[in-house]
């Protein structure tokens, strides 16, 4: 049984005095960067105000101001026993204090032994029988009270992890505990996780596919390296991030060659990470995993992400250190087929030589978890739609949209528009050329449903939806249209993306997050799908697609010369340039009034139909020809302009078309409820009579 840490007689501080709920005593060589920077991780994304040293504020043998507060103040205090804990005095010192506001102030201890047997601890044997001996020498009027303190600790209840479980779990389940007692003020329950020598703590970890037929990720690893702890914290924050990722269980190798299953998993899969550790060739099936991935690389271009986990790279690439030995052994056991240990000595070497990660150890396994996961984030993204996922006919149409897009090389910054009715497969097209291009840009954005979008959220949340696909962060919001175009330009300036609108019906719209070329890096390529092929010419887009249903003479108008958003940073050769790019086919007045008078048109076109019935909704209609007419009778005929605005209007009108059968839609529905309503208030006037 525990013993009791506090007696009931002390007087405990109320909840409010507690600056920390938790404070963490370990030794940072050996945890600080990979157990207890998780555990730190797992408690703050819980809402534990947990105290954690730097390594900066560490200075000599005393313990600072700055721990004697934090000790004092926090509520819990976690001791992570490690195999060298007691080499540091001044970890000792700390325990000392702990176990003493403990007494004093009745904070809550949690010993946490870290591959450590609970009894080495208690009666200092092994590691910490040295580092005593060692102490006696220097601090011999303290070492019988670490001692003692050493002994203390270790006869409270708490967690034993001995690396049969997968250390993230172990961790969640941690943190749980912590954060009950918290809320509770109570002890947590540990009966689960006794520390005794003699007990046993089951693993319940088991991980099978989390797809049957599809993964995003691989992951080929050494399991007795990093199964339980690198590679099983990698595969949490994958799946966190909801990344389908295949992760062998303990006993899925069978015989001398991998398994049938696992072939399926490597074909099936977007990316493979490989994870090289310290004894990762020592493994034939890692070997085999190894030259499967990279066959797959050449025939399917599977993306080959290679992690150097506490391993020089070098040792890997010309079979050195471990790697050279595990090759020898090799090479006497399959002396018989020695090609077989050529492929692996290749396969090595040339997925060495790919582009990776490293992990020196000088860093927070978490926080370099976590870059692997933005690369791998960013990958899936890019993965392309099989061919049969592709109606008939749409290569060409793509082939088309692609020449638009590079017709003059791959610099500059380029707009392109994909003109069409409701249904006449623009949206597809812009998925499959999405598909088709987006390897070859820094970050990619899909906006779909821009005009509902735009509708029912507003312009800002159109630019938050760009930046948050862009940079994939949640928190780089703006608060207002002018703060979300400024926001863009600083921060996509330098970068070159491809982004599709889709849906666009306002030419606020545009503005709102693709106002201009000299907001994007070079190389950046736009995209938008509208109804309204007026909306591109006014934004200065004469890159355009036309759907073969869009009643236009030819399937695609490009202007003879470049388009008015020019390659930046080179020359023209037609038209006037204002800062390096040519001016819009329609002056800024004609193109703002055009716009007024569109949206005034269809302003009034919704406030008539929302107050007509279904009959006079079609009357309503049958004026705006005429409104329409008299506006053009107002310009003067044979002007460039006046044909432009004729185009702009007419397109106005079958937009027009569209909304009005939503909205009568809409009316019918919402009649639809009135009746309901009132049939419903019936029943309840008769039952009322009745009763």
């Amino acid at each position: 049984m525990a013993t009791q840490q506090a007696s009931n007689s002390c007087s405990f501080p109320s909840l409010r005095e507690w600056e920390f709920d938790v404070f963490i005593n370990f030794r940072g060589p050996e945890t600080r960067y990979g157990f207890t920077g998780y555990l730190h991780k797992a408690f703050c994304e819980k809402g534990i105000r947990t105290f954690m040293d730097a390594e900066d504020l560490i200075s000599g043998n005393k313990i600072l101001e700055t721990f004697d507060r934090a000790i004092e103040t926090s509520r819990i205090g976690i001791i992570v026993f490690s195999a060298h804990y007691a080499d540091t005095d001044f970890l000792l010192r700390e325990l000392v204090k702990l176990l003493e506001c403990s007494r004093r102030k009745g904070q809550f201890i949690l010993p946490i032994f870290y591959y450590m047997d609970p009894g080495d601890v208690r009666h200092q044997r092994g590691s910490y029988e040295k580092a005593m001996a060692v102490h006696e020498e220097r601090f011999k009027d303290e070492v019988p009270i670490w001692r003692a303190a050493l002994r203390d600790a270790a006869n409270l209840s708490g967690l034993h992890y001995k690396g049969d479980e997968f250390e993230y779990e172990f961790i969640e389940r941690t943190s749980k505990q912590v954060l009950a007692f918290l809320k509770e003020d109570t002890l947590p329950v540990v009966a689960d996780y006794p520390v005794r020598a003699e007990s046993q703590v089951k693993s319940s970890s088991s991980f099978s596919n989390p797809r049957q037929y599809q993964h995003h990720v691989f992951l080929n690893f050494r399991g007795c390296d990093t199964r339980y702890r690198f590679t099983g914290s990698l595969y949490k924050a994958l799946q966190d991030n909801k990344i389908h990722t295949f992760m062998d269980d303990v006993g899925l190798h069978r015989g001398n060659d991998i398994s049938r299953t696992l072939i399926q998993a490597i074909k099936g899969s977007r990316i493979a990470i490989i994870v090289f550790s310290q004894n990762y060739a020592d493994s034939s099936y890692c070997l085999d995993e190894l030259v499967k991935i990279l066959e797959c690389h050449e025939s399917d271009g599977q993306f080959v992400l290679p992690v150097f986990y506490d391993i020089y790279h070098d040792h890997v690439r010309y079979h050195t250190g471990s790697y050279g030995k595990a090759m020898a052994k090799h090479e006497e056991k399959f002396k018989d087929d020695l090609s077989r240990v050529e492929k692996w000595k290749q396969a090595l070497f040339q997925a060495a030589n790919f582009t990776g990660f490293v992990f020196e150890g000088k860093q927070y396994e978490h926080e370099f978890i976590g870059k692997i996961v933005e690369v791998v984030s960013r990958e899936i993204k890019r993965v392309a739609l099989p061919v049969a996922d592709y109606p008939a006919g749409l290569e060409s149409q793509v082939l088309e949209v692609k020449s638009l897009l590079f017709s003059d090389g791959y610099g500059g910054v380029h707009m392109v528009g994909i003109h069409g009715n409701g249904g006449s497969g623009k949206t597809t097209v812009a998925h499959a050329i999405y598909h088709l291009i987006s390897n070859g840009f820094e970050s990619i954005c899909f906006l779909e449903n821009v005009r509902e979008n735009s509708y029912k959220h507003g312009l800002v949340y159109l630019q938050n939806m760009l930046l948050s696909n862009v940079f994939e962060r949640k928190n780089l919001k703006s608060t207002s249209f002018d703060q979300g175009i400024s926001t863009i330009k600083h921060r996509l300036q330098q970068k070159r993306i491809l982004l599709i609108l889709d849906d666009v019906d306002k030419p606020e719209q545009l503005q709102a997050v693709a106002g201009k070329p000299d907001w994007f890096g070079l190389g950046t390529r736009v995209i938008v799908t509208t109804r309204d092929k007026c909306l591109l010419e006014s934004h200065g887009i004469e890159r355009i697609y036309e759907m073969e249903n869009s009643n236009s003479e030819s399937n695609i108008k490009a202007s003879p010369g470049k388009d008015n958003r020019e390659q930046l940073g080179e020359k023209s050769t037609s038209g006037d340039q204002v800062n390096g790019l040519l001016e819009p086919l329609v002056s800024e007045d004609i193109s703002l009034e055009r716009s007024k008078q569109a949206s005034l048109i269809q302003a009034e076109s919704n406030t008539e139909v929302i107050g007509c019935n279904e009959n006079q909704a079609d009357i309503c209609h049958t004026h705006f020809p005429e409104r329409i007419d008299n506006g053009k009778k107002e310009v003067p005929n044979g002007n460039r302009e006046v044909d432009m605005a004729e185009k702009c209007f007419s397109a106005q009108l079958e937009s027009l078309e569209e909304k009005k059968r939503e909205l009568k839609e809409q009316i019918r529905a919402i009649k639809a409820e009135i009746a309901g309503f009132h049939s419903r208030d019936t029943v309840a006037k008769e039952k009322k009579r009745s009763v």
